[in-house]
């Protein structure tokens, strides 16, 4: 029997013939990758809570919840990207930033419903793994979590030759939070006669970028 990793396989036409084909053929380096996993390990392990099992490097992150703490535990998800803000970051050779964008639109939609972010889960498809340019961005992940107070889970970089140009790449995040079930933040819960607060923003977090792209590239 033939054992098959995943960083080669034997292939044959027939049974004459037989050829090593390896990810590296197909644009895919594993090297690149690993790398990269390494220049980040020490800013992920900054974005921790109490709660996170293991480290870094299983097939899922482990969290666990501490159930006592509440009366009637409800977990919320968000998921979201940074959108075409992206471009911009590619275009300026600016990658450290972003990362704290996708954070914070995971996290704002937790937040909007009274739930306490606990943890984030990324994802960067990317042209190619360039290591320096995926630890920047993971480095501005680990730094939105810190930020929000949850714990950088996991995550996954995967690299697609052929599909994405090699200096294109798009991120999306996964977030969970916790919120007590009577403390729920909904619009069935705004009544005539309440205050609205508005608070000025800083400037163009990462909605609207295809409008500012169109206006103004």
């Amino acid at each position: 029997m033939t054992h098959v990793t995943e960083r080669s396989q034997p292939w044959s036409a027939d049974n004459s013939r037989r050829k090593t084909v390896t990810y590296a053929d197909a644009g895919v380096s594993i090297h690149a990758g690993d790398k990269a996993v390494e220049l980040l390990k020490n800013k992920v392990q900054r974005a921790h809570r109490p709660e996170v099992m293991g480290g870094l490097g299983g097939f899922s992150g482990l969290f666990r919840l501490d159930t006592e703490k509440y009366k009637k535990p409800v977990l919320a998800s968000s998921t979201d990207g940074v959108g075409t803000k992206l471009v911009i970051a590619q275009q300026m050779n600016i990658h450290d930033t972003v990362g704290i964008d996708l954070v914070a639109m995971v996290v704002d939609d937790l937040v909007a419903c009274g739930a306490e972010p606990l943890f984030l889960l990324d994802y960067i498809a990317c042209g190619e793994v360039v290591p320096d340019r995926v630890a920047e961005i993971g480095a501005g992940i680990a730094d939105g979590c810190r930020y929000a107070g949850c714990a950088l889970l996991g995550g996954e970089t995967a690299e697609h030759p052929g599909v994405m140009r090699p200096d294109e790449y798009d991120l999306s995040a996964n977030g969970v939070g916790v919120v007590e079930e009577d403390e729920i933040l909904s619009h069935e819960r705004v009544q005539l006669g309440d205050i609205v607060i508005a608070m000025a923003s800083s400037g163009l977090h990462s909605n609207g970028y295809s409008l500012v792209r169109h206006v103004l590239l």
